[in-house]
């Protein structure tokens, strides 16, 4: 009987030693040691023909661990069996064998993959193919082009190591489909606790070990806001007085690191002095009875025939867009110039005077939508015709910021222009914004984009040369761009040099 309790006692006790075991086994193959006591214990694993966010991706991995255990993982190409722990960024023949095909996933897509000694960091990514390379379009800012957008850098010396010696690559382009930067970014933000609050190497936070070991679960998602553009990005002049001492390369790869661009979109003034000059001045498109203006007559049938022929143009890839259209994409702006001198004529007037009920006392009130609208309608209704699928944007700002009285086009992508900046301290400011707002989110059937303005204080004093006090309301920034978010808002353009802790937040809110 005693033998027969002492037999049962030491099967229960294998079995919780066995059970305990299998426990230990599963954790520790959910783990993955890339630094041990300082010596690399993996290897970055790339295409034999990467695309520029591989490559981009693979030396801030290999930097960035080298910054916090002072190890370097070796970089390798899969046309060679690789032994050992892999860390495999974008499409390689290794990443698809584990079934992990980057050019399959949607536009901006990632994933965060955990195996068996190997971590999969891959999404869509451009390919420098001759068609892509091609594509015409004039974004926002980050570059006058498509082009412009991808910089070439030394990297090495943009990182601070120049005794690494001379490496220059091409960035993938900010507008450019770059999951696999995504993924990498991700990784080092939430598995390794790198942070990038500005571009510059003191606004970098680094940690330091010698054993650098990670863990979790599977990840796949892409970025919560699809088009992220900021003025900031682009707006040299003032980034030394504000960063402190900066290289525009450096800057470059601050963009990468915080995700902007994604879906390319844009919507700014295109009849300006430069397209008036090269493409309007004959006098059946020009305003009536005003000097000196760079309005256009917004109810003349010519001058809606040659817009909608500039919009085919640029869709159907000529490249005889006049210089200064901002285009790219599925989006064409129709913008006017930023100044009240409109066409005296009987029919622009007509409309002009409809809309003189829709004042509202605030910088954005509605007494031109009629007149603007109705033009911007007759341009996408015809534009419709040839190309169903293609949109034309419209900024809702100052006279023309309310929606007109009538229908809007379904192919009219509207993007409202918000003084989010002055949220926290202008009350009748605010309330007209939301008002304006919620009008257009009923209104507009196209995709909602915002302009969001970001211009006070900082910028006023950086243009002025005096000091301010910091415009820091992040909660108020965060819970705004939350309920864009959750709107269904689609892409948001900041406009203005706003305080640097404040873009930090916005960016991380958006993705």
């Amino acid at each position: 009987m005693k033998t027969c309790h002492l037999y049962s006692l030491f099967l229960f006790t294998s079995i919780l030693l066995i059970f305990s075991c299998l426990q230990t086994f599963a954790e520790s193959e959910n783990e993955f040691i890339i630094v041990d006591r300082g010596k690399p214990t993996a290897t970055i694993v790339v295409s034999s023909s990467p695309t520029p966010s591989a490559v981009l991706s693979a030396l801030e991995l290999q930097y960035h661990i080298l910054r916090i255990t002072g190890a370097e993982l070796p970089i390798k190409d899969d046309s060679k069996p690789i032994s050992g722990r892999k860390i495999l960024v974008g499409d390689n023949k290794f990443s698809a064998e584990l079934g992990f095909i980057g050019k399959n996933l949607p536009s901006q897509e990632y994933i965060i993959a955990f195996r068996p000694k190997t971590i999969v960091l891959i999404g869509k990514d451009w390919e420098n193919t001759e068609a892509n390379r091609h594509e015409l379009g004039r974004p926002m800012s980050c570059g006058s082009t498509l082009e412009d957008t991808r910089q070439k850098i030394d990297y090495w010396a943009t990182v601070g190591m120049p005794e690494r010696g001379k490496y220059e690559i091409e960035l993938p382009g900010v507008y450019d489909d770059q999951g696999t930067c995504y993924a990498t970014y991700h990784f080092l933000e939430h598995f390794c606790g790198v942070r990038w609050y500005g571009p510059s190497r003191t606004s970098i936070i680094i940690p330091k070990t010698k054993t650098l070991i990670v863990k979790g679960t599977d990840i796949r998602r892409a970025p919560a806001l699809k088009y992220r553009d900021a003025l900031w990005s682009g707006f040299w002049p003032f980034m030394q007085k504000q960063w402190g001492p900066v290289t525009r390369e450096e800057v470059y790869l601050f963009w990468r690191r915080l995700k902007l661009g994604g879906e390319k979109w844009a919507g700014n003034h295109t009849f300006h002095k430069q397209t008036l000059e090269n493409t309007f001045f004959e006098p059946e498109y020009q305003a009536k009875g005003v000097k000196n203006t760079t309005q256009l007559c917004y109810s003349s049938p010519v001058l809606v025939e040659k817009v909608v022929q500039i919009a085919q143009d640029f869709f159907d890839g000529k490249k005889n867009v006049p210089k200064g259209w901002k285009a790219v994409g599925n989006y064409f702006a129709i913008v006017p110039d930023d100044n009240l001198k409109f066409c005296q004529c009987d029919r622009c007037q007509e409309l002009l005077r409809s809309g003189r009920k829709m004042r509202t006392g605030q910088f954005s009130s509605g007494e031109a939508s009629n007149y603007i609208f109705s033009f911007i309608n007759a341009v996408a209704k015809e534009l419709h015709k040839t190309h169903p699928e293609k949109y034309i944007t419209a900024l809702a700002y100052w006279v023309y910021a309310l929606p007109p009285e009538f229908d809007i086009e379904p192919n009219v992508s509207v993007a409202p222009c918000l003084h989010t900046c002055y949220y926290a301290i202008h009350k009748e400011m605010y309330e007209n914004d939301m008002m304006l707002y919620h009008e257009w989110l009923k209104k507009c059937k196209a995709p909602i984009f915002l302009w969001n303005y970001y211009h006070h204080p900082m910028e006023a004093g950086l243009i002025g040369g005096f000091k301010c006090f910091p415009n820091i309301m992040v909660h108020k920034t965060a819970d705004i761009m939350r309920k864009f978010i959750n709107d269904s808002v689609r892409g948001i353009f900041i406009c203005g040099e706003q305080d640097m802790l404040e873009g930090y937040v916005i960016a991380k809110i958006w993705d």
